[in-house]
Parts: C-alpha cells; sequence; structure tokens
C-alpha cells in the first residue's frame, strides 16, 4: 500500500476533479451495472467487502478485519482511519479510533472536497457526494459545471470542468476515440478497469464498437475495441464484464460482446428505424430506447415490457426511465425533452419554439440527462452547415412554466462541432 501522500500526488491533477464514483478497483464480478440518469451516466455502488483498498463513492463500509485502508467516501466505516477520507479532524479525515468506526464528514481531504465525505467522490450526491467541492470562479449568480462531451462532428471526448480549469471553456483534455463518422462517440458510461487511474475509465460507443478512456487525461486505455458490427449506437457494461452494443440496422439489434470483441449472444429489437441510443437500468436489467416516434423497456432477451409513442415528428434519441413509471426522453428536431408517465401521457415538455429561447438557436436535442430536477441537454448542431459562431453546444433547462427556462450555456463553434451526449459530474 502506498503511503495516503504518494497516493494522493498521484491522482493530484484532473482525476481530482473529475468526480468519478471509483468502485470495485479489484478485478472482481463488480461493474457499472447499468445507466444511471440522475448521476449523468453509469457508476458502481462503491461497496466492496473483499477488499476495499481506494473504494470511493456509495456507502464505502469496509467489513472488519479486511484491508480498509485508503476507504473514501460514503460513511466510510474502517478498521484503520488513519487513511480514510472523509473524516472531520485529520490531515487525511477519520475521526473514529484505529479499532472503531471513522465516519464521513468535513475533513482536509474529505469533507466537502471532490474526493470524500460529502464531496461529489463520496457521500450522498451525485457521484457519491452532495455536490460541493471548488467553488464556481465565474461571477456571483452564474452557474459552474464538470462534464463529458462527446462532439461526433470532432470524433472526440472533451472533459470540461468549469470550477478548475483555465482554458477557454473550462475544457481540461480532449481526445480523439480513434473512429470516425457520426456515431463515433454516441453513449458515455464509467466502468471498472483496473489499468485506469482510480480503477475506472469513461467507456464511450463509436460506430464499430467502444473505447475505454483514462479519466486523468484522456488517454486511450489499451486499443479501441472493434467488432464486426457497425452502426454502433451506444454501449451499455454488463455485470459479468461483458458489452451490450445497440446496431442500428434493420433490424436493429442488441450483441453482447466479450472484451475482444467477439459476440456470445444477440437479439432483436422491435421492427423502427433509428436507434440513437440505449440505457441499461440496473434495478431491473432492462435496455431503454427509441425508434423514430416510439420508445421502448424491452429485457436483457428483447421483449417488450412498456412501450410509448412521443409523438409526430419527434425522432427520439436518449430515454430514461422516470420513478413511478414511464420516461424522459429527447425528441430530436423538435428540440424538446419529454416527461411521459406510465399511463403514456405526455406530463412534461421542456424547450421547443418558446420564444423565450431564440437568442438559442435551438436546432436538434440528442443525449442528456437529468441533475436536480434540472435537464442538462447536448444541442447537436449536425443538420446546420455553418451555425453562428456562438450558438451553444449544452444547455440546462430548469422546469418553469410551460416550457422551462433555459439558466446555463456551454460551447460555441471554437469549442465543439456537434456535441451528441453529455454525461455531468456537478
Amino acid at each position: 500500500m502506498q503511503p495516503l501522500s504518494s497516493w494522493r500526488r498521484s491522482l493530484i491533477g484532473p482525476i481530482i476533479s473529475l468526480s468519478v464514483a471509483l468502485a470495485c478497483v479489484e478485478q472482481l464480478a463488480c461493474s457499472s451495472k447499468g445507466s444511471s440518469f440522475d448521476m449523468g451516466g453509469a457508476g458502481g455502488s462503491g461497496s466492496n467487502t473483499t477488499n476495499p483498498t481506494a473504494v470511493m463513492g456509495g456507502t464505502g463500509v469496509s467489513a472488519a478485519g479486511s484491508d480498509s485502508t485508503n476507504t473514501v467516501g460514503g460513511s466510510g466505516v474502517v478498521v484503520d482511519p488513519t487513511m480514510a477520507m472523509g473524516g472531520s479532524t485529520a490531515p487525511a479525515g477519520g475521526s473514529g479510533s484505529v479499532s472503531g468506526a471513522s465516519s464521513g464528514g468535513t475533513g482536509t481531504v474529505g469533507g466537502t472536497g471532490p474526493m470524500g465525505g460529502s464531496g461529489p467522490m463520496g457521500g450522498s450526491g451525485p457521484m457519491g457526494g452532495s455536490d460541493s467541492g471548488p467553488a464556481c470562479p465565474k461571477p456571483a449568480g452564474q452557474i459552474c459545471h464538470e462534464f463529458l462531451a462527446n462532439d461526433n462532428g470532432r470524433n472526440v471526448v472533451n472533459y470540461v470542468n468549469e470550477f478548475t480549469s483555465t482554458k477557454p471553456g473550462g475544457v481540461v483534455w480532449t481526445q480523439n476515440v480513434g473512429s470516425t463518422g457520426a456515431n463515433s462517440p454516441r453513449t458515455i458510461e464509467l466502468v471498472d478497469n483496473p489499468n485506469a487511474s482510480g480503477g475506472q475509465a469513461i467507456m464511450v460507443s463509436i460506430n464499430e464498437g467502444y473505447v475505454e478512456l483514462d479519466p486523468k487525461d484522456g488517454k486511450i486505455i489499451g486499443a479501441p475495441v472493434k467488432t464486426a458490427y457497425s452502426n454502433v449506437t451506444g454501449a451499455c457494461r454488463l455485470p459479468d464484464g461483458t458489452t451490450a452494443l445497440g446496431t442500428d440496422t434493420n433490424p436493429a439489434q442488441i450483441h453482447i460482446v466479450s472484451a475482444t470483441g467477439a459476440q456470445s449472444r444477440s437479439f432483436n429489437l422491435p421492427a423502427g428505424a433509428n436507434l440513437r441510443a440505449i440505457n441499461r437500468d440496473k434495478a431491473t436489467g432492462h435496455f431503454w430506447f427509441s425508434l423514430t416516434e416510439t420508445v421502448y423497456e424491452v429485457t436483457d432477451q428483447g421483449q417488450i415490457v412498456w412501450q410509448a409513442n412521443m409523438g409526430a415528428g419527434t425522432k427520439g434519441y436518449a430515454v430514461w426511465w422516470r420513478d413511478g413509471g414511464g420516461m424522459y426522453g429527447t425528441t430530436g428536431e423538435p428540440h424538446t425533452v419529454i416527461e411521459i408517465d406510465q399511463n403514456k401521457q405526455i406530463v412534461q415538455t421542456i424547450g421547443g419554439n418558446d420564444p423565450s429561447f431564440a437568442s438559442l438557436k435551438l436546432d436538434f436535442f440528442s443525449g442528456f440527462v437529468r441533475k436536480n430536477g434540472n435537464f442538462i441537454v447536448a444541442h447537436w448542431l449536425g443538420h446546420n452547415a455553418q451555425p453562428d459562431q456562438n450558438t451553444p453546444q449544452v444547455i440546462e433547462f430548469q422546469p418553469d412554466g410551460k416550457a422551462g427556462k433555459a439558466i446555463w450555456t456551454w460551447g460555441n463553434q471554437t469549442l465543439a462541432r456537434q456535441i451528441t451526449n453529455v454525461f455531468v459530474f456537478r
């Protein structure tokens, strides 16, 4: 085990700010298990009772007698709290006795900072924290975000941290995904990878399969996993370590592949075109997606569990399940996010042609997440050959009246070209 000071120095830089829920660092039967709408993507639970070294997020509970040094986040119950992050005192957090429990609090390493206590990398917030950390350096009343943004116009992933980066737009790093075309990249998910900084990687789908990036610097880990398929429009990691790939073919399909890209099984999706993304609910193991106007929930064998219509003229992109039944989804050209209840009725519409959005020049809504009740949407500009220079690429909408209110934007035509999906840490 490295000394704490050495271990911390190895993570100083983008990885500290990049609020990744690092869970199941050891190569166990633990993975992201599914997409997670309100967290911006997928993440492990942060519970590893076999060997919880470097466990971040979730409850972070260690079994008595286990090697629990370096447990990060959550309630931080450890045998030796001298290396636990998230306590209320001591240089590295930890307030309990050596043989007792050390609970997360507001310590110098943990507390409200990015790596423990109630901060984004430990506790109860979006990535296991309460969304606190470095203060936003913008003028009072303005908003900062930390997020990933896929640009399929330039075939890159951008990591943006408006809290800490002094680069234009808050961009920390940009990484080419090694594949061209409109499908590269599309979906974003966090997955376990022992070769990544902190043990978890950023997985993005590309036209032939998927790529995993190191969150510290964006470098591709290993090599892109390219399969025999084309038109891959989404990737989800499964609990056994295999990956589900959605293909926009005729018929649309989901293929389950190994780490080498070899198929273990596949199944057809319902008839329809324009499969734009897939998301997987870890609670049920079901997949959610859209085919033009229709949204679906299907089992891991492809049987339809639930479906609804988004309305004429829509081209669904991202679909997320809704508490109490139903879904949220983006509609493409109508540039809206809609909420449909379990009875298949549209109960909320955000965005659209409301005059208050005229300056944003809304075009096409693709990937999105929901955070603190707001919708953070990728504003895809691929249908516009020459958008105005300052047309925003990512927009946050707050439900407020009929169409909501835009409260934050990011991007211009220098920073990005076609943002197709976002993954928001805080």
